[in-house]
C-alpha cells in the first residue's frame, strides 16, 4: 500500500519549477534562491490531541497540519516552499481512507502554494500521527525573530484571540501575506505566531528579548467564539491563554506604527494591546492601570474526546 499510495501523490502533487527534485528518490533536491536564507520547521500533529479523526473531516485534519507550519514560515516574514509528508497511519484503515487523506493533503498544499517534495509512510497499532517538515525562504538577513523586542516597543497582535477550539483551529489563515508585508515595509522589530496562547507566546519574545510587558486588557481583541454564556472562564482568558489562533504577534516603534497602518496598500490589521518595558515577565492591566489577576497557563495541546467540543 505505501508505494501504491506515495505514486498517487506525486500525481498529484505535479512539478513544481522551484523543487529540482521531488518524490521518487532518496532525497529531495531544492535550489536555494539566489541572495535568501533557508527556513526549516516541524510540527507533528495526533489524533486525539490535534484533531479527532472519529469527528473530523480529513480535509480538515491534513490542512491543519500545513497551517500551523505555514504559520511557523510566516510569523519570520518567509515564503514557504516545500514540504516533506510523514505519515504513521493506523493498521486497521482501508486503502481508500489512506488515499482520501494523501488527497486532502494534496489540496491543502495547493491552497498554500507549497509543493509536496518527499517524507514517508508506515503503518501501526496506534492512532494516526502525522509529522510535516515545511521549507520555506528569507531574503538573507531579513528574517523576523523573536530574540529583537526594543523597550518602548508597542505589542500588536493581527486578529482576534480566543475560542479557537470551536472549529477556527482548522479554518484560520495563515498571516503569510501580512508577515512578509510588515518585513517589506515595516520596522518590525520581534515576532512570532500565536500557537500556545496570546501570554504564553509573548513570553517566548520576552524571555529571548530580555525585557518586560505590560498588555492593557482592555485592548485585547477578543474573538465571537471566546464568548460562550455559562462557561466558568471569562472570554478575556479564553483570548489570553486558548492558543491555536496563529495571529501574528510582534513589537515595533509607536512611530512606525503610526506611519504604516495609514498606507493605502497595508493588508494587516494593527491591533495594540500593550509596550515593552525593562524588566522581566508580563504584567496585565485593566483600563485604570490596576493590574489584573487571571490565570495565564498557556494551550497545552490537549484536545476533550467531546463532539460539542471540537
Amino acid at each position: 500500500m505505501e508505494f501504491s499510495l506515495i505514486e498517487s501523490l506525486k500525481i498529484r502533487v505535479g512539478l513544481d519549477s522551484r523543487i529540482h527534485l521531488g518524490i521518487g528518490d532518496d532525497a529531495a533536491i531544492i535550489r536555494p534562491t539566489s541572495g535568501h536564507e533557508i527556513l526549516i520547521t516541524t510540527d507533528m500533529l495526533l489524533d486525539g490531541v490535534h484533531f479527532l479523526t472519529a469527528e473530523h473531516p480529513l480535509q480538515w485534519i491534513a490542512r491543519k497540519c500545513l497551517a500551523v507550519n505555514v504559520s511557523d514560515i510566516a510569523a519570520m516574514g518567509g515564503a514557504p516552499l516545500a514540504a516533506f509528508l510523514s505519515v504513521a497511519l493506523p493498521r486497521y484503515w482501508t486503502y481508500s481512507q489512506a488515499e482520501a487523506l494523501f488527497q486532502a493533503f494534496a489540496v491543502s498544499a495547493s491552497e498554500f502554494q507549497v509543493h509536496i517534495a518527499g517524507g514517508d509512510t508506515t503503518s501501526w497499532n496506534a492512532p494516526l500521527a502525522v509529522n510535516i517538515a515545511l521549507y520555506g525562504e528569507v531574503p538573507l538577513g531579513k528574517a523576523l525573530r523573536r530574540d529583537a523586542a526594543k523597550i518602548g516597543d508597542i505589542v500588536c497582535v493581527s486578529g482576534a484571540l480566543g475560542g479557537s477550539l470551536a472549529g477556527r483551529q482548522f479554518t484560520f489563515q495563515p498571516r503569510v501575506g501580512e508577515a512578509r508585508w510588515l518585513r517589506e515595509h515595516a520596522q518590525v522589530h520581534a515576532m512570532i505566531d500565536i500557537s500556545d496562547g496570546l501570554i504564553s507566546d509573548l513570553n517566548h519574545i520576552l524571555r529571548a528579548s530580555g525585557v518586560a510587558a505590560e498588555i492593557e486588557t482592555a485592548r485585547v481583541p477578543i474573538a465571537p467564539d471566546a464568548r460562550t454564556p455559562g462557561d466558568q472562564r471569562s472570554p478575556l482568558e479564553h483570548a489570553l491563554t486558548d492558543g491555536e489562533d496563529f495571529e501574528l504577534l510582534w513589537t515595533m516603534p509607536e512611530l512606525e506604527l503610526n506611519r504604516v497602518r495609514n498606507l493605502p496598500e497595508c493588508p494587516v490589521a494593527f491591533h495594540v494591546i500593550g509596550r515593552i518595558t525593562e524588566g522581566e515577565g508580563c504584567r496585565l492591566m485593566d483600563e485604570h492601570g490596576r493590574t489584573v489577576h487571571c490565570n495565564t497557563t498557556g494551550y497545552v495541546h490537549r484536545l476533550q474526546q467531546d463532539s460539542s467540543n471540537p
